[in-house]
């Protein structure tokens, strides 16, 4: 627990040092502070809960030689008054305790070294203060892109230890006591720094070993967060370039999109920002269509009944709109397949998050249990896309269509050659049935980085060429604590957004004029 600011920091996810990544994070002072305030009492629950070893030391005392043994110690008070975490370019944390006081009491025994070989024992109370503890941290990766992080350097210091003995000859111990307070002082200086150092590049390792960096999405895809490059300080603010990459769990492959580059610093009053690249969201394109997920037969049992309109995918209904479809095939039941022929892609810039699909669009006819093709449509969607988040105990990142704009071309017609005017009229009227069967479709969000007892907290959203940053601050979520399990929702636009798309001229294949018809009483031109 003691180990959840350093785990959280590093938590994203070694390609070539020189690569943009796909994603980053970066957490402020802000964000450090904050985590520091959150551990000062669960560090020092711990503290309480730590195992003493047993301590032997020879003292000189005005009684002679003897051996002290202080056995069964255990923490009764820590008082941590001043703590800091600071970061320190290139890519190192100093993590700093000062002005402590800790209580313990326990048993001592003692023997003389000499003849007689006197012994006594009894109890004891033991106050240490002015405690101060500096560790130098260096955060780093490993081959695997992997975080790790090694205990450079470490110094303790105790100002003033005051020993009080109870039992056997105690009045008389605690004469010299202060002999024996300055041998406890140098024995516990010998020990903590190599108790803490070992703590990180051993404990603390086995904790990041752990981290998921390879996330699933769906049973498709997974999104890969492992580092590009050791995370570096720049500021006071410590970034983390992942890979930000989504694969397809068949064949997974790189995405030959280029990369974005991302300015060094940004300026955020929020304790932590991510930002979402456009590369990222491409490679989700990418990743998807070479999972063949970009594909559906689209049948009657998608059409949504609103109870307003009854339209059913069946040559009768579209006889208006396509009457040569309907005189090879009178009333019979359609099926369209629509296949996405290349990776959607993605632009973000400041006025929005626009896409761009392109596949085809099959008119299949049920014939005596077998689906003939009737013809075959070129097609280009324009999207117009809006970005939300949901935030929980695990917080994904949802892309929603808002618009389309579509454009079609007759490719190939097993019904002779015909005027695509009103079908494409027909598309851009049903632009709400699109947007909202592509909505439902897409089910799964894009989780982000996150780590146990750690939570986003809102998100305030930038637009910039290439990425999008989204500022947040952090909450720590006790173990004890129950968690709402009600997602909060937060979009880049809120109120609904007009973003710029291509501007495409239509041109009908056969020049002939456009049509006026109606189907089930909706009129279209």
């Amino acid at each position: 627990m003691r180990w959840i600011l350093i785990s959280f920091l590093l938590h994203t996810g070694l390609s070539d040092p020189n690569s943009n990544p796909g994603f980053r994070f970066q957490v402020t002072q802000k964000g450090i502070n904050y985590l520091r305030d959150v551990l000062v009492p669960v560090v020092t629950d711990a503290i309480k809960t730590a195992k003493i070893p047993t301590i032997n030391q020879r003292v000189d005392t005005p009684i002679g030689h003897i051996t002290f043994e202080l056995s069964s110690v255990r923490i009764t008070n820590v008082d941590i008054s001043h703590t800091s975490v600071k970061l320190d370019a290139p890519s190192n944390a100093v993590a700093a305790i000062s002005n402590a006081f800790i209580a313990l009491n326990g048993h001592w025994h003692y023997r003389e070294d000499s003849w007689p070989h006197i012994s006594d024992s009894g109890s004891v109370d033991i106050s240490a203060s002015q405690i101060s503890i500096n560790l130098n941290l260096v955060i780093g990766t490993t081959d695997k892109g992997e975080p790790h992080v090694t205990a450079k350097s470490c110094s303790f210091g105790i100002g003033h230890v005051d020993v009080t003995f109870h039992g056997g000859a105690s009045w008389l111990y605690n004469l010299f006591s202060s002999s024996i307070a300055d041998s406890l002082k140098d024995a516990i200086k010998d020990q903590v720094c190599p108790l803490v150092t070992d703590e990180v590049d051993n404990d603390l390792n086995d904790i990041l070993n752990t981290l998921d960096l390879h996330t699933d999405i769906d049973d498709n895809c997974y999104i890969d967060y492992t580092l590009v490059q050791p995370p570096f300080v720049i500021k006071d603010a410590l970034f983390v370039n992942g890979k930000g990459e989504i694969f397809d769990k068949t064949n997974p492959s790189e995405c030959p999109s280029p990369k974005q580059d991302m300015p060094e610093t940004v300026d955020s009053d929020r304790m932590v920002t991510l930002w979402i690249t456009e590369y990222m969201l491409n490679t989700a394109g990418y990743a998807y269509q070479r999972a063949g997920f970009l594909q559906y037969n689209l049948t009657n049992a998608d059409i949504p009944d609103d109870g307003f309109i009854k339209f059913k995918l069946n040559t009768t209904v579209l006889k208006p709109m396509l009457p040569e479809l309907y005189q090879h095939y009178p009333n019979k039941i359609l099926t369209i397949w629509i296949y996405v022929t290349k990776p959607i892609t993605f632009d973000i810039n400041k006025a929005g998050v626009s896409g761009q699909a392109e596949g085809t669009i099959t008119w299949l006819v049920h014939v005596n249990d077998t689906l003939v093709p009737a013809f075959t449509l070129d097609a280009q969607l324009d999207l117009c896309v809006n970005l939300s988040v949901h935030l929980g105990s695990k917080s994904e990142v949802y892309l929603d269509l808002i618009t389309v704009e579509p454009n079609i071309q007759l490719k190939k017609s097993n019904i002779g050659d015909f005027s695509i005017k009103s079908l494409r009229s027909f598309l851009i009227m049903a632009r709400f049935i699109i947007k909202e069967f592509v909505n439902s479709k897409v089910k799964h969000g894009i989780p982000l980085p996150s780590i146990d007892q750690v939570s986003f907290s809102g998100f305030q959203f930038n637009l910039e060429n290439g990425y999008i940053q989204m500022h947040s601050d952090i909450i720590y979520i006790d173990t004890r604590a129950k968690l709402d399990a009600k997602r909060e929702l937060y979009t880049v636009f809120p109120h609904g957004f007009e973003c710029k798309i291509r501007n495409r001229e239509n041109h009908d294949v056969d020049g002939q004029s456009e049509k006026h018809f109606s189907v089930l009483g909706v009129n279209f031109f």
